[in-house]
């Protein structure tokens, strides 16, 4: 029966049109009014509050900021609470991990309260603390339950970085667990364990002493090293990157510096050194060194474009591994407004002793930038060899054939030198540093067996300096000076393209390249002598984009040695970094601050890969 009315009453509505409007209009504004009414109830209803914290009752900054990583208070403050209840027990919970935070630091006298003032807005959140004062550490105790093993005495507090009568901190303590094991694995105890510290604390002289149980374990000898993953790599040349033989004392430090050494072939995209699991009955513990290689050959291109030089393109193509002992060939060709070049280098590694490298080079180049026109053909050899991490020395023979042409006279020569070099490089990265320095002096005879009775010597030396001012912002503050001198001949008898220039985007930025100097008709003719200083303040202010504000400054002089009381010229300029994974792309635009008329530009514009200096 209920079904027939119900089929009677939907053919009702379907022969009503205007009825069947009028339910729709029905249905409608009953939906409108429930989410209008819902609108104020979700908002009124569970309203979150907004609140603000502050932490008072320390000046030190670093303490601070401390309390404010642990807090969770402070991390949630994007998602506040929806009641003030909810907000007070955030607050209770935060009270025990900033006394945590506040005893691991050393203060063991603490008191946390905290307080809410509802009536600002936001809300005002506040964390008061007394730390009282800082208990000091008293005593350091390394206790070895095989003495017997060890020749020698535990190492000293401040060897594993613990000073006494200073701050008792949490974190020093666990660190000097860390370099006590070291310590003993660089002994040849490759597996020692150590206790949790025992750690006393004396409220009464408000002082710690702390204790390290240790037990070094068996005693080792370097067992058989097996070398896997090697494809194409020679498996001696990579056994000759282990510092140690079969049956020397087992050090883990050589591990590291075996790690550290494959990685630095660049034949490698992973190297790992790992111990067995166990010493072995003789005492000897296996090693397994587990390497994979990566690509040996490259290709790169690159452009670039300045104002004073025009656009310029390169391409290199490179071998990393060509018989199989990490030998590197490199075959490069330029192509710009000043120069068209081909260059091939080798270098071969381990050349006479481990850390000697022999590298060959030949250049065929025409050059013309508007200072001169130089056609030639060189090659050179030298030796180089590492002194320490960074640090270098080079020596070796080069032999020159060109023809030059500076306003209109054309010289031949064949020049033959003796390049030696001193290299030290301590800094971070090698195309957009932030710490560390760079050192580079240079001395070069030369001579021309080509008829002219000509000889002269020429040295030149750079430092550039990095310094972190700040890491948020990434702030970098980087400044170089040079110096050149030549003596033995005068300006115009030594080949213009070996004489000194300055100007241009890697020089005195704002002038044209090469032309910061002694000019002949308007035109740059070098000089036997330069001086130069840069700086540059360099920020990121994304993780992709960066900006630079510089100043450089020098002179070119007639003289062998810089004349300082001659006029220097000056640049300043902005710059914009777009970081790349292989450096900064970087876009600088300089201004001459002491312009020549008729010579300088008001501006000078340059566009490559890699920082300035």
């Amino acid at each position: 029966m209920v079904e027939k009315h119900r089929i009677m009453l939907r053919r009702y509505i379907e022969t009503n049109s205007h009825l069947k409007v009028f339910l729709l209009k029905a249905i409608f504004l009953l939906a409108f009014l429930c989410f209008a009414l819902a609108i104020p109830l979700m908002v009124f209803a569970d309203s979150p509050l907004s609140y603000k914290v502050s932490i008072e009752g320390t000046r030190n900054r670093e303490l601070k900021r401390l309390l404010e990583a642990v807090s969770q208070t402070v991390a949630l403050r994007d998602r506040p609470p929806a009641s003030l209840s909810l907000l007070q027990r955030r607050m209770a919970q935060d009270i025990p991990l900033l006394s945590k935070a506040l005893r691991s630091q050393g203060f063991y006298d603490v008191r946390v309260t905290s307080d809410i003032k509802e009536d600002a807005k936001p809300i005002q959140v506040v964390f008061r603390i007394e730390p009282g004062p800082a208990y000091l550490l008293k005593s350091v105790d390394i206790r070895i339950s095989e003495p017997d093993s060890i020749k020698e005495d535990p190492p000293k507090p401040s060897e594993i970085g613990l000073v006494l009568r200073e701050p008792a901190q949490s974190k020093r303590i666990l660190d000097a667990e860390k370099r006590i094991s070291q310590w003993l694995r660089r002994r040849g105890f490759p597996f020692p364990s150590i206790d949790k510290p025992r750690v006393v604390v004396d409220h009464a002289e408000r002082v710690v002493s702390v204790e390290f149980q240790v037990r070094p374990g068996p005693r080792a000898r370097f067992g058989h090293t097996e070398i896997r993953g090697l494809d194409s790599v020679d498996e001696a040349y990579a056994r000759s990157r282990i510092p140690w033989k079969e049956g020397d004392p087992f050090n883990a430090d050589l591990l590291r510096e075996t790690q550290r050494g494959l990685s630095a072939t660049a034949l490698f995209a992973l190297a790992q050194v790992n111990t067995a699991e166990a010493v072995d009955p003789e005492g000897r513990l296996p090693i397994i060194v587990q390497v994979k290689e990566r690509k040996h050959r490259t290709v790169k291109a690159g452009v670039s474009y300045k104002t004073d030089e025009g656009p310029g393109a390169k391409l290199s193509w490179e071998h990393r591994n060509l018989w199989r002992h990490d030998e590197r060939l490199t075959v490069e060709g330029t192509v710009s407004g000043i120069a068209y070049a081909a260059e091939g280098s080798l270098r071969k590694p381990e050349f006479l002793r481990p850390d000697q490298s022999l590298i060959l080079n030949v250049r065929v180049a025409e050059d013309h930038p508007d200072a001169f026109t130089s056609k030639s053909l060189e090659g050179n050899g030298r030796v180089e060899r590492m002194l320490s991490k960074g640090m270098t020395v080079s020596a070796g023979l080069g032999l020159k054939w060109q023809e030059v042409d500076q306003l209109g006279q054309e010289e031949r020569f064949t020049l033959v030198s003796l390049p030696m070099t001193f290299d030290w490089d301590t800094s971070n990265d090698p195309l957009d540093p932030s710490r560390g320095g760079r050192l580079k002096f240079e001395t070069t005879p030369y001579r021309d067996f080509s008829g002219a009775d000509l000889s002269f010597i020429q040295a030149y030396m750079h430092y550039s300096r990095y310094v972190l001012l700040s890491r948020k912002p990434h702030l970098v503050f980087a400044v170089r000076g040079t110096l050149g001198t030549t003596s033995g001949a005068e300006r115009d008898e030594i080949p213009a393209d070996i004489r000194f220039y300055a100007g241009g985007g890697g020089s005195i930025r704002g002038y044209a390249y090469q032309f910061v100097g002694p000019l002949r008709e308007n035109q740059p003719i070098g000089g036997r002598s330069l001086a130069g200083l840069s700086s540059e303040l360099r920020m990121n202010v994304t993780n992709t984009m960066g900006l630079a504000a510089f100043v450089d400054g020098g002179g070119v002089f007639e003289s062998a040695f810089p004349d300082f009381e001659e006029t220097f010229r000056w640049g300043a300029g902005l710059g914009l970094r777009y970081l790349t994974p292989v450096g900064p792309l970087r876009l600088d635009i300089g201004i001459p601050l002491n312009k020549r008329e008729g010579i300088d530009d008001s501006f000078q514009v340059y566009v490559s890969l890699g920082q300035a200096f």
